[in-house]
């Protein structure tokens, strides 16, 4: 695999799976993954929380309900007491046994396979969250995938403490929702490489203003093939969608029309 940045150069629109292939497997775990990345996305997002004795795992929410059979903040649970809950069963009882995987192993099954977007999740800064940032870039850096990563935050401080500690690091703000800045000024204001919004929150004005200050920009969540051609109108760089089995096979019939 080339470097992200030169793979940015050479295609003008990326496909990124949502917590991998999260619309037919658990968010954010190996299934979903896997399955990912035989949809051949070129790029996965996961989310990166944190345990109780500080190994970074890859989950989503603050809190364990939604997505397993355990209860309370993921933050109050060790490693080895979270790897006993199941992360399939909700979805589907297909899916019964799933866990939440550490960091490392999703990483090490994406490396060579796909670009990655690791997604920093908003936490108060304090010398703990700024060590974690540091581990986290000492992770990838360590698995020789930096170059093959992207870190993606609505913490927009966050960004700005990564840049500090690794100048050549490749990060994405995410518009907070509510904030009305152009996306030029949300990105200079931290630094970032790329802007990203969600569906939604996509304008004319948003993406003039993207194309105009040459800043890439990817949208979020984009799971059919009309939001796809949505995007697509407004000269997007990328999106993310919970559903690559059906949005990539659009793109390419797309993309393949003269």
């Amino acid at each position: 695999m080339i470097p992200f940045n030169e793979f940015v150069e050479e295609n003008s629109f990326i496909v990124c799976a949502h917590r991998g292939a999260s619309g037919i497997a658990p968010e954010n775990t190996m299934a979903a993954v896997a399955m990912a990345l035989e949809c051949g996305a070129p790029m996965v997002e996961i989310d990166v929380q944190y345990t109780r004795d500080r190994k970074m795992v890859v989950f989503h929410d603050d809190s364990l309900e939604r997505t397993t059979d355990g209860k309370g903040l993921i933050k109050d649970w060790t490693f080895e007491d979270l790897r006993k809950l199941d992360a399939g069963a909700w979805f589907s009882p297909s899916f019964v046994g799933q866990r939440i995987p550490a960091l490392v192993d999703v990483l090490e099954e994406l490396r060579g396979r796909a670009y990655v977007n690791i997604e920093i999740k908003p936490r108060a800064a304090s010398e703990q969250a700024a060590a974690e940032l540091a581990e986290l870039i000492a992770l990838v850096k360590g698995l020789e995938m930096f170059g093959k990563c992207v870190f993606s935050s609505f913490d927009h401080s966050a960004l700005v403490y990564l840049r500090s500690v690794e100048t050549e690091v490749r990060t994405i703000a995410l518009n907070v929702p509510g904030d009305e800045r152009s996306p030029v000024r949300v990105v200079r204001s931290c630094g970032a490489d790329g802007f990203g919004c969600s569906i939604e929150e996509l304008t004319k004005e948003r993406s003039e203003a993207c194309r105009h200050a040459g800043i890439p920009f990817g949208i979020y969540t984009v799971n059919t093939p009309q939001e796809l051609e949505f995007v697509l109108d407004h000269g997007a760089s990328g999106i993310v969608t919970n559903m690559p089995h059906i949005v990539i096979p659009h793109y390419r019939m797309i993309a393949s029309t003269p």
